[in-house]
């Protein structure tokens, strides 16, 4: 962490955020108090739903417009945002803060080629139009884009995850901001370009002294990428300190379930299991007069319902809010490490065979062999892992088995009978038998209609 005694570079001060719902205002951040000194990296964790994403966008007033500040005080650099006008803000977000989100495909323009929209982030600031190419061409050598002249020609869909990612990150950095807000970076990326990603992000913190505010689920990436960590429970903090400490000491309920929730080399599905943390988020808006998290903490009692614990300093720079925090490193499991799986049988005809399968692509003229003599079955009451890097064929191999690509070679069978290659040649209960769940649910969903 770089501190030179000057303001921090974000302050959150008992920062509430609600959203109007049907007529009524709904408490989402619950007096949300944290500060990123400068240089400094600091991560929110905490599951889908709690708020952090919540936070990022108050920081740069971007909330929905059903949602606001109701109460408390947000500063970058100093500067009150809450109290800047337009011009002020758009000024703040031009200069001073920098966001990166989730889904890169999802934030850059796919009607415009890349080299636009990096050179745009840099005309945004006063630079010449015939400089900002340049200096976008730099921006791109600087994230480690190897071929940068061909990537600024191309649309966002002809660039891989990690490519896209390294795009809005240039652009990100192309402001030279003092404070960098990362909401769930990699999570759409194969290890391999994740742990790329990272390294990048790091090596450019060093480099430009750039405050990162790091919000993750992933605690794993939090341990690598920050110096302390902030844990977000139905939008409150609820557990705060050095990374180090925190998970490898933690003192709140929520934090020890969610450490447990970690998936760790080694360990099998019937020795080492993972633990589950019981029961739902709250409601948004719940009346909560005591703990945040109190419905699901085993630990909690009637104090808990009926008196919220205060943030309590349990360590020098450790903080936790918990009656009974010296408690919660012992929490007890609430699933078996280990049990006794029935054996899998492979007596009989398996659920789904394929034999030599393989698909070749045509692009530009040549001959991209996307699946190559790939053979294997799966058993009734087995799970198989299919595994490997972005481009190595791994959703082929997938459509390929649904039928919504026509294999090249190869057989697929269903329970012994042989499946038509395409999906519009098989039958209603071929298709009813073989099920995907895709890895973008906003994507999987139709906008149009109700859930």
């Amino acid at each position: 962490m770089v501190t030179n005694g000057s303001a921090p570079a974000l302050e959150l001060e008992q920062l509430d955020v609600v959203f109007r719902v049907r007529g009524k205002d709904r408490q989402v951040l619950r007096g949300v108090t944290l500060a990123v000194e400068r240089g400094e990296s600091y991560g929110l964790v905490g599951e889908s739903g709690c708020g952090k994403s919540t936070v990022a966008l108050a920081i740069v007033r971007y909330l929905a417009r059903n949602g606001r500040v109701r109460s408390g005080g947000i500063r970058i650099a100093s500067k009150d945002v809450l109290a800047l006008n337009g011009a002020e803000l758009r000024r703040l977000r031009a200069n001073d803060v920098a966001m990166v989100y989730q889904n890169p495909g999802a934030a850059l323009n796919p009607s415009l080629k890349v080299g636009a929209q990096v050179v745009e982030s840099f005309v945004a600031r006063g630079v010449a139009r015939r400089e900002a190419g340049d200096r976008a061409l730099e921006a791109l050598r600087r994230v480690q884009i190897a071929d940068p002249s061909s990537v600024l020609g191309r649309y966002p869909h002809q660039l891989s995850g990690g490519m896209q990612q390294r795009a809005i990150i240039a652009m990100a950095l192309a402001k030279d901001p003092s404070l960098l807000i990362l909401d769930e970076p990699t999570t759409g990326l194969d290890a391999t370009v994740e742990a790329e990603v990272l390294d990048l992000v790091s090596q450019l913190q060093v480099e430009l002294q750039t405050s990162i505010l790091f919000i993750s689920h992933n605690l794993g990436v939090i341990a690598k990428m920050c110096n302390r960590v902030g844990v977000l429970y139905a939008g409150r903090l609820v557990e705060e300190g050095p990374v180090a400490t925190v998970l490898n000491d933690p003192r709140h309920p929520y934090t020890v379930g969610l450490l447990r929730c970690i998936p760790r080399g080694g360990v099998r599905k019937d020795h080492g299991r993972l633990d589950t943390i019981p029961g739902f988020l709250p409601q948004l808006g719940a009346e909560m007069p005591g703990c945040v998290y109190a419905d699901r903490c085993p630990l909690a009692d009637e104090r808990c319902v009926a008196e919220e614990p205060p943030l309590a300093e349990v360590a020098p720079g450790h903080a936790t809010r918990c009656w009974y925090h010296e408690l919660a490193p012992d929490l007890p499991r609430v699933t078996a490490e280990n049990i006794t799986l029935p054996q899998v049988s492979r007596e009989g005809v398996p659920v789904v065979r394929f034999d030599d399968l393989g698909k070749i692509f045509k692009q530009r003229g040549h001959d991209v062999h996307a699946l190559e003599g790939i053979s294997s079955a799966i058993w009734p009451g087995e799970t198989l892992g299919l595994v490997g890097e972005s481009g190595s064929g791994k959703t082929t191999l997938a459509r390929a088995l649904l039928g919504s690509v026509e294999p090249t070679t190869g057989v697929i069978e269903l329970e012994g009978q042989t499946l038509a290659p395409h999906f519009t040649k098989r039958s209603q209960a071929d298709l009813a038998a073989l099920q995907i769940i895709f890895q973008n649910p906003d994507s999987a969903l139709n906008r149009r209609h109700s859930v």
